[in-house]
């Protein structure tokens, strides 16, 4: 999973934040920062900035950038990894939609289930209902425990003026709808 792969106009490489142009920094952490939504991290003295700096330079972690053309248009990360067991999935698209993206993430999925892990997990917070939607209808995840509202955490994402609980989601690897391999090797 650390080598680059592509699915139709999308190149997904390892992130390495200091090589190569160090302005794509910039353009990921500005990202991340507009959209605190996808990560549901605890903020670092409220910085999410740092928050999410540390999170995506964290050695425990795995972090792709993925590319359109000359354009890096997002970022997929696993943290919270136990081998053989799961892994937290967070994306973000820095144009924020999800359409026409359905088959990277499928690809990402099966990918990740070979590291091997046995599920997947996202976190939401409850008021990003599409993304949620997405998450369950696209990509197959489940509500936690098989709740119809879902498990949550509760009072956990806070968007600077209300908290919100956090719907956990998972995929397990025998419930995922593995398509063909998507990827070709990056031109």
């Amino acid at each position: 999973m650390n080598t680059p792969w592509a699915v139709g106009e999308y190149l997904v490489v390892p992130y390495q934040p200091f090589q190569g142009n160090l302005e794509k920094n910039e353009v990921i952490l500005a990202a991340c920062e507009a959209h605190p939504e996808r990560f549901t991290v605890p903020m670092t003295r409220g910085d999410m900035r740092a928050s999410v700096a540390w999170m995506l330079t964290n050695p425990l972690s795995l972090t792709w950038e993925v590319w359109r053309g000359g354009e890096l248009v997002g970022i997929l990360h696993l943290d919270r990894i136990v081998p053989n067991v799961d892994a937290r999935w967070h994306f973000v698209f820095f144009d924020g939609e999800l359409v026409g993206k359905q088959a990277l993430l499928q690809e990402f999925m099966r990918r990740a289930f070979e590291l091997p892990l046995e599920r997947l997990s996202i976190e939401v917070p409850e008021n990003v209902a599409s993304l949620i939607s997405f998450v369950r209808r696209k990509l197959g995840f489940s509500y936690e425990g098989g709740n119809l509202k879902g498990s949550r955490r509760e009072h956990s994402h806070f968007d600077g003026k209300r908290w919100y609980d956090i719907i956990l989601l998972r995929l397990r690897r025998n419930e995922f709808q593995c398509p063909s391999p998507l990827s070709s090797a990056p031109p």
